[in-house]
């Protein structure tokens, strides 16, 4: 594409596929960056830019205060005030022109208040090829519109591309000039032109021209509501010549930015929704449902600016409050999703550095905390999808959840973190370490954070383990938040068989500390049970603890023993912990030999057999391979878990339970069940050579049990089913007499 026509452009109108071909590859541009651009040397001085086109370029501000003479760039010659007295004219004559019918509004925005961040908005397409500013290169021709169509028609005949697109770009000026009351021939045409000819928008000098009207005019201000329409019909002249292109311009995305921050007039608007979602896709962000935006939102006023709307760009602020539509057009339409996909693959890099250096413009401010802009909120939404962004966005979220004229936008936000926290690297992790510090006290907000926290632990596996890992030792630290026990709640709630798990893990790390943490950790579990409302899977928690791990902090711990021994503790204490209110109250009414309840009493007393039997099966095969204990040791360890131990040995750390429940919860969690796996792991370690338990104690403890659990059968409750016969082997060796091996016999 250098200056020469383009002959696929003259082709007639055809289905999109028919005109695909015609264009011959020319949509699936990389992005269109050498379309007719005229060598520096041979810029014609004749036709200067005219007075009120936008010149897209930098000077390196990003400034609020920056005056339009840095974004207006008029003839060299021009000053401010001769292109001011320009643009005045210009209006004036605009609105002089036959045939400007009056357009009822769209939408209506509140009128732009800064000018900033132009500049900057409009860097070359790509930073590394061309630094330097670009100067709008095509010159516009006006033509009234009633004769727009066959103008482009007889350039189209002609071959002449350069005359196609300067007529194109002088109806982009005339839309400008006449912005409040566009002429309804014009921009009927335009889109008549967008349905039938959709590629002849695709050059640069056009797009240059189309992304002049998504930003801020300088030239204009209204007094009144700003009309969108002007911005709306740019954004679908864009979104029609791009449809079929993978690759858009960066260019694209500035504008979007811009607009976020500013006035949001098209980002917001639903009838730019398909173009904004395809900008959007460059940040591989995953918004949050609407209908989680408007929680109540519903009893809000429409026009209420104050109170914050959701980012979401299908709602414009008439319709923030009209809660059941916008859910019922949640979806988009087959159409739209056909036209949704990932349109940055090639620009990720360069449109991710350059987002995040504006949104770190934006937050490093000298500014007060007051005066951070909702819109800036929005735009962090819906840039969550970098790691960056939602580090920046946690670290100030609490601060702006608690301003009142915030904590709309900042619920938003919150959201959008958590659901787009998905990588689990070291950035995700410190934002997880953030967002458990988060300190909140009213009730809406601390149940829509309870929300956020189970989208985190939807978004990543193993966001679960490393949040409750950061929440125990938040609790255990100095800076405790008061929400801790909530947050643990919520997780026990959302991941009934993994929190248990992930929690028991925390508790071994805590145990392995050079440091002795049982005391602690006992109370620290007893106020988990207590503030979860006993709402946590015993078995699958005291499994947890009886994991072997093979981390480098375990193969190197220095009190492996003592761990051993801490843990079978916590094990115990986890037992007794399975005595709610009502198992209570059952056993005390089943010692007056009545009958109530009975269901909470047989599930518990199930509940302790199956973890005296995992108990038993880690003192077995687990325990020996983490360190050779002392005899003594391991079989305080046995009995303790079966609860044979010494009453005093589970109550002795911290005093619980009390005395008044003391002989009862022992008695409780002793009459249970055997089962048969129990009984028979009890003989094999009497077996086995290697471990400390002698045959004739391991026949001692099995027969204890055994008469233990018989003194608890009922007709409701099997305590003892035995089905392998090698169960009788077993105990038939232990019988069998071994001679001491210091000794020598004669032989035979």
């Amino acid at each position: 594409e250098t200056g020469s026509p383009l002959p696929e452009r003259r082709s007639l109108p055809g289905s999109k596929a028919e005109r695909r071909g015609r264009l011959g590859g020319r949509m699936n541009r990389a992005k269109p960056t050498t379309v007719r651009r005229p060598s520096a040397a041979a810029k014609p001085s004749g036709h200067p830019p005219p007075g009120d086109f936008i010149a897209l370029g930098s000077k390196g501000q990003t400034t609020e205060s920056k005056t339009a003479s840095t974004l207006l760039k008029p003839a060299p010659s021009g000053l401010p005030s001769e292109r001011k007295r320009d643009a005045a004219a210009a209006l004036a004559g605009a609105s002089a022109l036959p045939g400007l019918t009056k357009r009822p509004k769209l939408s209506s925005t509140p009128p732009l208040s800064a000018l900033g961040r132009l500049a900057e908005a409009a860097v070359a397409e790509k930073r590394a090829i061309s630094p330097s500013i670009k100067e709008p290169s095509v010159v516009p021709i006006e033509v009234p519109p009633t004769v727009l169509l066959d103008e482009i028609e007889a350039a189209e005949l002609e071959g002449n591309d350069d005359r196609l697109e300067g007529v194109l770009c002088g109806a982009v000026k005339q839309l400008k000039v006449t912005r409040a009351k566009p002429d309804s021939v014009l921009y009927l045409s335009l889109m008549y032109l967008a349905k039938m000819k959709p590629n002849i928008f695709a050059t640069e000098g056009v797009i240059e021209a189309l992304c002049s009207l998504l930003r801020r005019d300088a030239s204009v201000s209204f007094k009144a509501k700003g009309n969108s329409l002007v911005s709306v019909l740019a954004c679908n002249l864009l979104m029609a010549a791009y449809e079929e292109d993978e690759n858009w311009p960066e260019i694209f995305v500035k504008v979007y930015i811009e607009d976020s921050l500013g006035e949001r007039i098209w980002v917001d608007s639903p009838h730019c929704r398909t173009f904004v979602d395809n900008i959007q896709t460059a940040f591989n962000t995953k918004m949050p449902p609407k209908s989680v935006l408007l929680q109540g939102e519903a009893g809000r006023g429409g026009g209420d600016l104050s109170a914050g709307s959701s980012p979401h760009p299908s709602l414009t602020e008439e319709e923030d409050s009209q809660t059941e539509l916008l859910i019922a057009e949640e979806k988009l339409s087959p159409e739209q999703e056909g036209q949704l996909m990932p349109r940055y693959e090639e620009l990720a890099e360069s449109v991710e550095e350059y987002v995040l250096d504006m949104l770190r413009d934006q937050l490093n401010r000298r500014q007060p905390i007051d005066s951070v802009s909702r819109n800036l909120l929005r735009l962090l939404t819906s840039a969550c999808g970098y790691k960056e962004a939602r580090l920046m966005a946690v670290q100030r979220l609490e601060m702006w959840l608690q301003n009142p004229k915030l904590t709309r936008p900042a619920q938003d936000l919150l959201m959008s973190v958590c659901m787009n926290c998905s990588t689990h690297g070291a950035e995700d992790m410190d934002v997880i370490s953030h967002l458990i510090k988060i300190r909140l006290k009213p009730k809406v907000l601390l149940n829509h954070y309870m929300l956020c926290i189970r989208s985190l632990l939807n978004a990543h596996k193993d966001n679960l383990g490393t949040t409750i890992k950061f929440v125990i030792f938040n609790e255990l630290s100095n800076a405790r938040n008061p929400n801790n026990m909530q947050i643990l709640y919520t997780v026990l709630q959302h991941s009934s068989e993994l929190a248990p798990k992930f929690l028991a893990m925390v508790f071994q790390d805590l145990l392995t500390n050079k440091d002795d943490y049982l005391r602690a950790s006992r109370a620290l579990l007893r106020e988990i049970i207590k503030q979860t409302k006993h709402e946590i899977n015993f078995q699958a928690f005291c499994l947890g603890l009886m994991q072997e791990r093979k981390e480098p902090q375990y193969l190197d711990m220095e009190f492996k023993e003592r761990f051993v021994v801490h843990v079978t503790d916590v094990l115990a204490v986890s037992m007794m912990l399975g005595i709610t209110a009502q198992v209570k109250e059952a056993g005390v009414a089943w010692d007056k030999g009545e009958k109530k309840n009975l269901e909470v009493l047989r599930s518990f007393q199930n509940q302790i057999a199956a973890i005296q039997r995992d108990a038993v099966w880690w003192l077995h095969t687990v325990v020996p391979s983490i360190s050779k204990l002392a005899p003594k040791d391991y079989v305080h360890c046995l009995h303790k878990v079966l609860f044979t131990e010494q009453p005093e040995t589970y109550y002795k750390w911290d005093n619980w339970p009390p005395e008044s429940d003391r002989n009862f919860f022992l008695r409780l969690c002793s009459e249970v069940p055997i089962l048969e796996d129990t009984l028979m792991r009890i003989l094999v370690i009497g077996l086995s050579r290697e471990l400390p338990l002698g045959p004739a104690d391991a026949m001692e403890l099995a027969d204890h049990l055994v008469k233990r659990a018989a003194a608890v059968q009922a007709d409701d409750v099997d305590v003892l089913k035995v089905e392998r016969v090698q169960l009788i082997d077993a105990v038939l060796n232990l019988c069998t007499y071994h001679h001491p091996e210091n000794i020598q016999l004669p032989p035979g």
